[in-house]
């Protein structure tokens, strides 16, 4: 998908040459952004990659994205069950240790200030197994959003942070909030015919050559803002 110039000033200081701008009239209390949260609002691609090292899956020159190295532990000995077990490990105890999208909290508080109102809605099952141990997912995810102060009263309330099992449960949650926007970084939840068509599709990629889709492709959170909400 092609990534055009956009014609208004750039935000903080910054250029941008990979965004989209959206053609739409600016009446942002009319808004109501949706936001994904794994791999959107929250970056594992260190901390996949420090314990994928630490467990012998990768060599320490290793380069790729979350994605590569997903690709890479399932072509391994009992491939899938090793990924599934690192997952459990990063999007649970080790969740700690990542770190928010660049320019996503700058975002949300940006989108706050012009009246928008923001909620995260996200595909991420309650319980994962690790062993004889059981670990809650959502509550790491909902501690980890508080601490990086994206959980809160001038950014996304508490009551506007959902969870749900499965990715039609995401889509059905999307239409049911009355989302004008949604910004994930995966392009099959775009893709899935039973998204809602009036909602402005936003996806994050960094991807140079991002697949042409029923989306607009933005390669970080800053392009983002300069797009939809800067000055």
């Amino acid at each position: 998908m092609e990534r055009t110039g956009c014609p208004f000033p750039p935000l903080m200081g910054l250029s941008y040459t990979r965004s989209h701008c959206l053609e739409m009239p600016r009446h942002y209390s009319n808004w109501r952004i949706g936001l994904d949260l794994d791999n959107t609002l929250i970056s594992y691609d260190r901390v996949f990659f420090e314990i994928a090292v630490e467990r012998g899956f990768l060599p320490g020159d290793f380069i790729g994205t979350k994605r590569d190295i997903r690709d890479h532990v399932r072509r391994l000995p009992d491939g899938e069950l090793e990924w599934q077990r690192l997952q459990a490990h990063v999007y649970g105890p080790a969740i700690s240790a990542a770190s928010a999208a660049e320019g996503a909290l700058d975002f949300m508080r940006l989108a706050r200030r012009r009246g928008v109102e923001l909620s995260i809605v996200s595909h991420k099952t309650a319980l994962a197994n690790m062993g004889s141990e059981q670990l809650n997912l959502r509550d790491a995810a909902r501690e980890w959003l508080r601490h990086s102060g994206m959980l809160g009263p001038e950014v996304v309330p508490e009551g506007s942070l959902y969870f749900e099992d499965t990715r039609a449960q995401k889509i059905a949650r999307i239409a049911s909030l009355g989302c004008t926007h949604f910004i994930d970084d995966l392009e099959e939840v775009f893709s899935d015919p039973t998204f809602p068509p009036g909602i402005e599709r936003i996806l994050l990629s960094a991807t140079a050559a991002v697949p042409a889709g029923p989306y607009r492709a933005y390669a970080s959170f800053r392009e983002i803002a300069h797009a939809l909400i800067a000055d």
